[in-house]
């Protein structure tokens, strides 16, 4: 980093950040949220950039840029990757090709609000704060909270847990809280650890439990994950992935990777025992009411017991163990802090 980009990002109390978005082909939703997000940057005047990932595997996306932005411009520039390879890949690209040690992973379907920054960078100061994330707002309303994260066990099958979008939004309006995981289409973190974890973790390709699976390892790594309520920003969830890929695809990759995740993160032999049952209980009752679907979830996801091994055999030593994860890092646990 060069010296008058240092003291331009110590001027504002932060340091620079990379901003990586990757997308398909959301050019709608770029022209909508990059000016703000552009804005933004230039108020901050850190020596900011954004890298915009073309995962399109066409160059279509890049094409679009270079005319209407003439990237690459100013702090904007775009990659395009040689073929479509999903969001975790995308966002590796745009990570490798980051300039700075703060990165915000961002998808196209955000808008940020201004001094987003500046909270996240805060609260990463602290080496033991793996990522950050902002107070994400569901189509932009204040009582929908989706960045509020927790995992909670239902009948000993792990699932998401969202207060923040079960009438507790309030709660969460202010301070600092512990949260499981940050939502990947709007985190801060370190590009070197991230980098050096490996990314998003391929066993749940193509889509979805990334984020929750990179957050949950930093926590059994005995780090933490911080939801600032004073960064603010909005999802205009889209539905991208369910635009291009049938609904029952989609739910069946879910299901699958709801149960990969906890495979991958099991410890203990009463968590094991009881987690078998509890499958096994699952199996019965959808063979007898002849939902078949679960069954074929369950079968999709033992077939990849073989990635499923070399997942956990990435895993290093672990600090926490799966319940220990689960308890720590709920935020229905503590007030936030102010």
């Amino acid at each position: 980093m060069s010296a008058d980009v240092q003291e331009r990002g110590d001027a504002v109390g932060t340091a620079p950040v990379s901003i990586v978005i990757a997308s398909l082909d959301d050019r709608d939703l770029l022209e909508r949220h990059l000016p703000p997000l552009l804005a933004e940057l230039e108020r901050r005047n850190a020596g900011d950039e954004v890298v915009v990932v073309d995962d399109t595997g066409q160059g279509s996306l890049l094409a679009w840029m270079e005319s209407r932005y003439g990237v690459p411009a100013g702090p904007l520039r775009a990659i395009a990757r040689e073929h479509n390879g999903g969001f975790a890949k995308a966002m590796w690209t745009g990570v490798e090709a980051a300039r700075h040690e703060l990165v915000f992973l961002m998808n196209p379907d955000v808008l940020v609000h201004p001094g987003f920054l500046e909270p996240l960078a805060a609260a990463l100061r602290d080496p033991m704060v793996h990522s950050a994330v902002p107070r994400l707002l569901l189509f932009g309303a204040e009582q929908r909270i989706e960045s509020v994260t927790g995992v909670r066990l239902r009948r000993d099958i792990a699932e998401v847990d969202q207060p923040a979008l079960e009438g507790q939004a309030e709660r969460y309006r202010s301070g600092v809280t512990e949260v499981t995981y940050a939502v990947g289409g709007a985190v801060l973190l370190r590009r070197a650890e991230f980098l050096a974890s490996g990314g998003f973790d391929p066993l749940y390709e193509p889509f979805y439990y990334e984020d929750l699976d990179l957050g949950f390892a930093a926590w059994r790594a005995g780090k933490k994950v911080l939801y600032c309520a004073d960064s603010v920003a909005e999802h205009h969830h889209r539905g991208t992935i369910r635009r291009r890929v049938d609904e029952r695809l989609v739910r069946a990759v879910i299901e699958r990777n709801r149960l990969l995740f906890q495979w991958r993160f099991l410890d203990g032999e009463e968590r094991l025992r009881r987690h078998l049952g509890a499958l096994e209980r699952m199996a019965v009752d959808a063979y007898l009411g002849e939902q078949r679907d679960e069954l074929i979830w369950m079968a999709l996801a033992l077939e990849r017991l073989e990635e499923l091994s070399a997942s956990r055999a990435r895993l290093g030593p672990a600090v926490r163990s799966f319940d220990q994860v689960v308890t720590d890092s709920s935020p229905r646990a503590a007030a936030p802090s102010p």
